[in-house]
């Protein structure tokens, strides 16, 4: 692949070595710490760390007094060897959480973090060897040796840019492009149960009016310009066109159901775009990513992927009308499967949380589609896989969680967890930056 990663150091608490260690003077040192993928936090206290780098270069000897050259290949991987203590009465049982977060399986697309007080917050790999160590004479604590690898977090393997790409090792799709194949793969897998199975008319009909009336609560989620709204309506409402008028046409039939879909991403995107709009006239104030009762996409995205609301029904008279049922809610699960994988892909501002419950919804919709069609099963697994890499790109695992109990600017509450502006206020709906308080989610 051929995307680069930032090698740069992280920008530190502090550039004074006081306030990095002890950021308020009445309270106890920064500790450090170290957090598995997916995990949380493992803090100790810092003894020692080594920072090692360097360069590799093509070394060359020429005769006759030609002398040497050396020329450069590329930065070498940025090692840490850390030094630590655990000490205290519950010792045993942080050290023992410790190990298990070390043993946690790290890599460059599901990095660790170690955080350390005067150097800021690398993302890791956990290297070759670590060591726990304790001594008789020393009871109620252990010494701790850690080694590290900064990882390549957001290169998709760390190739430099430029690199030529494998011709067995294609870029990986996007979302938007894999939603592509799902919809292709949906229709030509209606189109062929169609041609086979030859349902009635009717049972199409009700198929499809079940499917209409899904979509047309979805659409009570979505807060947009009445004028998009209307379009929105009129394609759902085409979904029932050619069976109304009692013509069998699967090919536009398919198509119609995926008009549907796509008038609904449009949709939300256009809302979220009005509530951008919004926050860029808010004068002399920068624009939280999420303004109470401004529509981001959830609401519609919620709906659309709840359990059983593409269901088949239930409750067909013959085995035609229950085929017919079956293939229309296969359809329509893929169109809601597609569109609800481009809506999340657009959605700003999604903290760790509220992605694992989408996620959870998107498998579950995704295990409803019918996997018998090799080509079907391919594409959503495609899809499902290009949503997942963009999710972890947004370092969604590397988020904590504080409770702030008593009100703060933000500026003071960016400070006091390390962290910047920007990223509290894409993270957390901040309405009033002088009365923060509550829950607080960061990075």
């Amino acid at each position: 692949m051929s995307a680069r990663f930032d090698a740069a150091l992280p920008a530190p608490p502090s550039p004074l070595w006081r306030e990095a260690l002890t950021p308020d003077p009445a309270g106890a040192p920064r500790l450090a710490s170290y957090q598995p993928p997916g995990g949380e936090p493992i803090p100790f206290a810092l003894r020692a760390v080594r920072f090692s780098g360097g360069q590799s270069r093509d070394a060359a000897e020429y005769p006759f007094g030609g002398l040497w050259s050396g020329e450069y290949l590329n930065e070498k991987p940025q090692a840490l060897s850390v030094e630590g203590f655990l000490r205290g009465r519950d010792y045993i049982a942080r050290r023992h959480a410790l190990v298990e977060a070390l043993r946690a399986p790290t890599g460059d697309g599901f990095p660790g973090h170690i955080e350390l007080p005067f150097w800021g917050r690398f993302p890791v790999v956990v290297g070759d060897s670590y060591e726990v160590s304790e001594r008789s004479d020393e009871l109620g604590q252990c010494a701790l040796t850690m080694a590290f690898t900064q990882a390549a977090a957001g290169a998709g393997g760390g190739a430099l840019a430029g690199a030529p790409a494998l011709e067995s090792a294609p870029a990986p799709e996007d979302v938007e492009a894999a939603a592509g194949r799902v919809r292709e793969a949906a229709a030509a897998e209606f189109e062929a149960e169609a041609e086979r199975l030859r349902p009635p008319v009717a049972a199409v009909r009700a198929a499809l009016g079940r499917a209409t009336n899904a979509m047309l609560r979805v659409t009570g989620r979505v807060q947009a310009a009445q004028g998009v709204m209307d379009a929105l309506t009129a394609d759902i409402m085409g979904m029932l066109a050619l069976a109304e008028q009692g013509i069998l046409a699967p090919r536009r039939t398919a198509q119609a159901a995926f008009n549907a879909g796509a008038s609904l991403v449009g949709a939300v995107a256009s809302a979220r775009n009005a509530a951008a709009s919004y926050g860029d006239r808010r004068a002399g104030m920068p624009r939280p990513p999420r303004l109470p009762g401004l529509d981001d996409g959830r609401g519609a995205l919620t709906a659309l992927l709840s359990p059983g609301a593409f269901g088949d029904g239930g409750g067909a008279a013959t085995p035609a009308e229950e085929a017919a049922a079956r293939s229309v809610g296969n359809l329509c699960r893929a169109m809601a499967l597609s569109a609800g994988c481009e809506i999340a892909a657009g959605m700003g501002g999604l903290t760790r949380g509220a992605a694992l419950g989408y996620w959870a919804l998107l498998e579950g919709l995704a295990e409803g589609i019918c996997a018998e069609n090799p080509a079907v099963h391919e594409a959503v697994s495609g899809m499902t896989a290009a949503l997942s890499r963009l999710l972890a790109s947004r370092g969604l695992a590397a988020e904590m969680a504080r409770r702030v109990e008593s009100p703060m600017p933000i500026l003071a509450l960016a400070a006091r967890l390390g962290c910047a502006e920007g990223d509290l206020r894409r993270l957390n709906a901040v309405a009033d930056s002088f009365v923060i308080e509550g829950e607080v989610t960061y990075v």
